[in-house]
């Protein structure tokens, strides 16, 4: 009779509880094994972002490199240089110096796409690209207003 008595309450007892362990180590095994897989995702993420930052630099370097390189076979960068030196140059005369600041009063006044593409222009000739991605990547700060 206990033996019945033993049975039946091991049965109402113990297997609902032993049922319930179960499931509880259940429940933690998934939620280690998705924390895994959450580490792994994320781990592999910051692999290819590093390495994409990586290539991404070296070309960069390349391209830079390539315009240098081409600097020797074309006038466009004297051309460049000279049309950015001829305001300096004007500075310096009296009666010029008037014109190189209307010039730049004018160029104030430009499209911002248009004064984009310009600098796009010279960061290729000469190979500036890292120069550009700094200026790019900079706090923006309000221009000094200039004095009269």
């Amino acid at each position: 009779m206990w033996n019945v008595i033993s049975g039946a309450l091991t049965s109402l007892v113990a297997k609902p509880i032993e049922q319930w362990q179960e499931r509880k180590t259940l429940k933690v095994t998934q939620k280690f094994e998705l924390l895994k897989i959450e580490h792994d995702t994320k781990k592999a993420k910051a692999n290819a972002l590093l390495k994409m930052a990586a290539t991404g630099k070296q070309q960069d370097y390349d391209l830079d490199k390539l315009a240098m390189q081409n600097m020797n076979k074309s006038f466009k960068d004297e051309l460049v240089l000279i049309v950015f030196l001829v305001p300096m140059i004007l500075a310096f005369i009296p009666d010029y110096a008037q014109y190189a600041l209307a010039g730049f009063k004018i160029i104030a006044q430009m499209p911002h796409w248009y004064v984009g593409i310009i600098i796009g222009m010279v960061v290729v000739i000469y190979g500036l690209r890292g120069l550009l991605k700094t200026y790019l990547e900079r706090k923006p700060t309000l221009p000094k207003p200039l004095k009269k």
